[in-house]
Parts: C-alpha cells; sequence; structure tokens
C-alpha cells in the first residue's frame, strides 16, 4: 500500500469514527503520528459534513 493510499484509507476511518482501523494502519503502513492523526482528522471533519449534509436534505417520509 502506498502512502497516499494509507493516508485515504485512514481519512475514511476517521469518517467512520474507526479508531481500531486507524491504529491498524498506522502501525502498517510506518507513517508518522502528526501525519496520521491529521489524515484522521480531516475524516472526522468530513464525516461530521456528511452527517449534517444528510440530516437537513433528508426528505420527510410522508410528504404533507
Amino acid at each position: 500500500m502506498t502512502r497516499k493510499q494509507a493516508l485515504t484509507c485512514i481519512k475514511a476511518a476517521g469518517a467512520q469514527n474507526d479508531q481500531a482501523a486507524f491504529v491498524r494502519l498506522y502501525v502498517e503502513n510506518r507513517i508518522s503520528y502528526a501525519v496520521a492523526m491529521a489524515a484522521y482528522r480531516e475524516g472526522e471533519k468530513f464525516g461530521a459534513f456528511i452527517a449534517k449534509r444528510d440530516a437537513i436534505n433528508r426528505p420527510t417520509p410522508f410528504p404533507a
């Protein structure tokens, strides 16, 4: 796995709040902790954005 792929996977783990995947990717790919945490935090922010977006744009099940 390349460094870029590992950081993308760490971002995805952050978006899903998956700390176990973060630790596994961090250890297996020997990325610096600061860079790995920055990618994880970026993923968390993206996950929060998606959750907020989906909550706002969710259609009602029974339109009036």
